[in-house]
């Protein structure tokens, strides 16, 4: 029987793992292929706290691509996101809710969909072949969904998800209030978290035009326990961009609650581009963007359009 390797991105988020293990299901029951999910990184608390109560291990951390002969990427596709060592060759799926930014040499089956989640397409793939998915991948899917368009708000969020998000409780059975309130207070705790982890547990690199962006987000619904770090960030930032050889390094402390986003601004570099490119100023550092909560879709595809002239 064809073995397939699930993976998600570098530093994952709740979507990418949750997806992961999802898929597994979904490859068992609906492609009768066996395959196991892995993690290329560590979890963030949101995460911990979510598998823990839905007791469902955390996969394991793929560090090498070793002897693996197929692929299955879900919550990415770009080469900078997939796990170190991976020959992007030996990946035959693709399940994905961003932009398509790769070629490959050979064809495969890319599910990708505009949707505000990738536990949205997993979703999607069981409902269509009249399948439910099991009580405990249903969990973890609500919670994939929730998660990554923040309980439904994100300008990310389409009427697509919502309808999945009911079709999934029907067989979760969770009381989404209570639970979204505990995860989101899970999502905002810096317990066990160091100032390494605030700049790389949700970071992607990005290439716009010719130029590589690193952009790191930290959802929260108490910002200021972020902000009170912002000096420390801020140098822990500027070694990242140093050392991983970026033009530019953006972080986000998204505000769930209030729908708001405090983009770090580092250097006179940052200053200039976010200044152009959303039209507000910084102050000490911070640049103030009232609505801005998706990094998706409100922040890479803006400096991407800059950068890229």
């Amino acid at each position: 029987m064809e073995k397939i390797i699930i993976i998600g991105h570098k530093n994952p988020d709740t979507d990418s793992i949750v997806s992961a293990i999802a898929a597994q299901e979904l490859f068992s029951r609906v492609f009768g292929i066996e395959a196991q999910a892995f993690r290329c990184g560590e979890i963030n608390n949101e995460t911990k706290f979510v598998l823990k109560n839905f007791e469902v291990e955390i996969p394991d951390h793929i560090k090498d691509a070793g002897e693996i002969d197929s692929v299955a990427l879900v919550d990415h596709n770009e080469i900078s996101q997939v796990f170190d060592g991976l020959d992007y060759g030996k990946v035959d799926y693709i399940f994905d809710h961003h932009k398509l930014s790769v070629v490959t040499e050979k064809p495969i089956y890319c599910h990708m969909v505009p949707i505000g989640s990738t536990s949205s397409i997993i979703a999607q793939l069981f409902f269509t072949k009249g399948l439910e998915p099991s009580d405990k991948v249903a969990k973890l899917l609500v919670s994939g969904i929730l998660s990554d368009t923040l309980n439904l708000t994100s300008p990310t969020t389409t009427q697509e998800d919502r309808k999945l998000l009911e079709k999934l409780n029907d067989v979760a059975k969770l009381n989404i209030e209570e639970f979204v309130a505990e995860m989101f207070k899970a999502k905002s705790s810096l317990e066990g978290i160091s100032i390494q982890d605030i700049i790389t547990l949700d970071y992607k690199n990005f290439e716009m035009g010719t130029k590589k962006v690193g952009i790191a987000t930290w959802e929260t619904t108490f910002p200021e326990s972020v902000n009170v770090k912002k000096s420390e960030i801020m140098e822990a930032l500027a070694i990242k961009k140093t050392a991983q050889n970026l033009d530019y390094v953006f972080f986000m402390v998204v505000d769930i609650l209030k729908q708001f986003c405090q983009l770090y601004v580092i250097g006179e570099e940052e200053k200039a581009l976010a200044e152009k490119v959303f039209s507000k100023k910084e102050n000490e550092g911070i640049m103030e963007l009232p609505g801005v909560v998706s990094r998706k879709k409100q922040i890479v595809p803006q400096l991407t359009e800059e950068l890229s002239k």
